[in-house]
Formats: C-alpha cells, sequence, structure tokens
C-alpha cells in the first residue's frame, strides 16, 4: 500500500512539473518585446534572458545592434524591428544573428535578415519571423501597439493571443 502510494504521488508531482526552458539573446540582440508586452527595463541593460514555462507559441521583438565599420569610421547600426515566433519548449533556446562588421554585412542583412533560433546544442526551432513595419518620427514609441495590430493581422510571425496584450513591462530572470 505505501509502495502504491509513492508511485502515485511520483506520477502526479512528475506530471505537474513545470520545466522551464531559458530564452537567451546573443550580445547584438535586443529584445525590444516578449509576448506581445516591452521588457523590464533591467532585462534591456543587465540581462539578455528570459524564461518560458510551456510550449506554447512564443514572440519577440527584437533589434540587431552592432558597430561598424563605415570608410574609415565606426558607426553604430540598428535594424529596425524583427518579429520572431516561435513554439516554446522544456529546452533553453538561444536567438542570435549573424556578425555584421560593414556596410556590406548590413545591406545583405537588411535585403534577408535572418535571426537563429536555436538550442544550445544547435538543433534548430522551427520559427517565423519578418520585419515589424512601423511609422513616425519615434516609431519606438508605439512599438506595442504596432505589434497589437501586426498580431491581429494575421501576418507571418504574427500571434493571435497577443492582439490585445495589455501594455505592461514582463519580468525577466525568474519568469515569463
Amino acid at each position: 500500500m505505501k509502495f502504491r502510494f509513492a508511485v502515485l504521488t511520483a506520477t502526479l508531482l512528475a506530471s505537474t512539473a513545470s520545466f522551464a526552458g531559458v530564452v537567451t539573446g546573443s550580445s547584438n540582440i535586443d529584445f525590444l518585446a516578449i509576448d506581445g508586452q516591452k521588457p523590464a527595463k533591467s532585462m534591456l541593460k543587465e540581462n539578455h534572458a528570459f524564461n518560458v514555462n510551456d510550449t506554447q507559441k512564443h514572440q519577440v521583438v527584437v533589434r540587431v545592434s552592432e558597430i561598424i565599420q563605415s570608410g574609415s569610421d565606426r558607426v553604430l547600426f540598428e535594424s529596425d524591428p524583427i518579429v520572431v515566433a516561435f513554439q516554446g519548449t522544456p529546452d533553453d533556446i538561444v536567438i542570435s544573428a549573424p556578425r555584421l562588421q560593414n556596410e556590406r554585412d548590413v545591406n545583405a542583412f537588411k535585403q534577408a535578415p535572418i535571426i537563429s533560433v536555436k538550442t544550445p546544442s544547435g538543433r534548430d526551432v522551427a520559427n517565423q519571423q519578418e520585419y515589424l513595419k512601423q511609422e513616425g518620427f519615434f516609431p519606438s514609441v508605439s512599438l506595442i501597439k504596432d505589434l497589437s495590430e501586426y498580431n491581429a493581422s494575421g501576418a507571418p510571425a504574427a500571434v493571435a493571443a497577443f492582439a490585445g496584450a495589455a501594455p505592461a513591462a514582463v519580468a525577466v530572470g525568474g519568469a515569463a
């Protein structure tokens, strides 16, 4: 009887355990939005990672930032926001962009931006991605509104569940 109770308890605990995967960005990736919301400011300065506690569809908006060689000068390149949607997994995920060193690399990236979504072991994680179209003098001010409209549009990287996401900061480090 005690053995049966122990097995039942172990099975119950195993079935309700929540496995968390950590999503990490490379040093040239900035997370502008996570699952339809702005990340907490502390993440932008200190932490390039957040937890994913389920296998649902997730979405990040990223910007690639890199100091490149332009003639004899070094200048900062910042890409337009790129929406990346992927399926959550209990495995860790690394989101990265290629190193951009000069104007030729930047022009090639602008024409066909490729954001890599992989596990640390190198397995590709299925994803969809495309530029988030924005307008105005300060487009980052309306990022969440633009993303909500994008998600309602049914575009390739849209996640309908985030179409009406309330503007709030996403805590990082301990929870997604």
